[in-house]
């Protein structure tokens, strides 16, 4: 073979091999196979199909201090890897993924807003692993607009809605109602007015034991309890429902598995909840030497 002809022979085979490591480099990159967004920015959003993973540490002027956060940009899993606020009574900041419009923010793709009374369902699951440690809650945030006119300044004159999943060292407030049994499980009822805000109601379900995670939740039957207590209208509309981790001290680290929302669908369909694991101390074995009396 001529010089020449050799040469643009191992040019081409040349550029070939580089073409298949530059495709190879590309198809094995950590963005296919889930790449993570690192952050301890106060504000940020990670978009993952049509949920949006939330930074939201929304009151660190009162709570001063870092969180940060490791999210999965392609199963929208997260965790919270740093909180070193201390913020008492209060909560400090809400890590957490939304699915619908809530304060300005708007996930793709969504179902929402869908005014309460065309709602047959709204099934959800949620698997989350938390810490013993700290002041905090796993919770269902979940907002309604009286006039779906709702948008960056909140929800004024709407309704709060939550769904505590588990909790540690903290409590409802302000005002207990009592006990419900909403799916098959006993929750406590606690209620406010949120007076200094921009006046909305606020109702808590808090469960009866605590839970990791739910399947198939009905959000619904939680909707009708607080249309029967007064607290929503039908005429309103359901415009968000989040999950996070109401942070109030420590809490680190807490990861959110998997969340889905869908609404009008698989209607039906049986919860199932999975409670906390429950410690059983191993007993500490007597090492201490027999003694036996002398015969009498």
């Amino acid at each position: 073979m001529e010089p020449r002809k050799l040469y643009q022979s191992l040019s081409f085979w040349t550029a070939l091999v580089l073409a298949g490591l530059i495709a190879g480099l590309l198809l094995f990159s950590p963005k296919a196979f889930g790449g993570k967004v690192e952050t301890c920015a106060r504000y940020q959003g990670v978009t993952v199909g049509n949920y949006i993973v939330q930074t939201d540490y929304w009151n660190q002027d009162k709570c001063p201090g870092a969180q940060c956060l490791s999210v999965d940009d392609q199963t929208g899993s997260y965790t919270v890897t740093k909180g070193t606020f201390d913020c008492g009574y209060s909560v400090a900041s809400y890590p957490s993924i939304l699915y619908g419009s809530a304060f300005g923010s708007v996930s793709p793709n969504s179902d929402l807003p869908a005014q309460v009374s065309s709602l047959k369902c709204v099934n959800s699951s949620w698997s989350f692993q938390p810490t013993n440690t700290g002041a905090w809650d796993a919770a269902y945030d979940i907002w309604f607009c009286p006039d779906n006119t709702c948008g960056p300044s909140g929800f004024k004159g709407g309704l709060e809605l939550m769904i505590w999943i588990d909790y540690r060292n903290t409590n409802g407030w302000k005002n207990d109602l009592g006990p419900v049994t909403i799916d098959g499980m006993d929750w406590e009822v606690w209620q406010f007015m949120d007076e200094a805000g921009d006046h909305h109601q606020y109702v808590a379900y808090l469960p009866n034991p605590p839970m990791t995670s739910v399947e198939n939740l009905d959000l619904k039957p939680f909707f009708d309890d607080s249309q029967a207590r007064g607290y929503l209208k039908p005429s309103w509309y359901l415009y968000a429902v989040e999950v996070g981790n109401e942070m109030k001290k420590d809490g680190v680290p807490f990861t959110s598995k998997s969340f889905s929302v869908s609404v009008n669908k698989d209607c039906g369909a049986k919860p199932i909840f999975t409670a906390l694991p429950t410690f059983t101390p191993t007993a500490t074995p007597d090492t201490s030497p027999l003694v036996i009396p002398p015969p009498p």
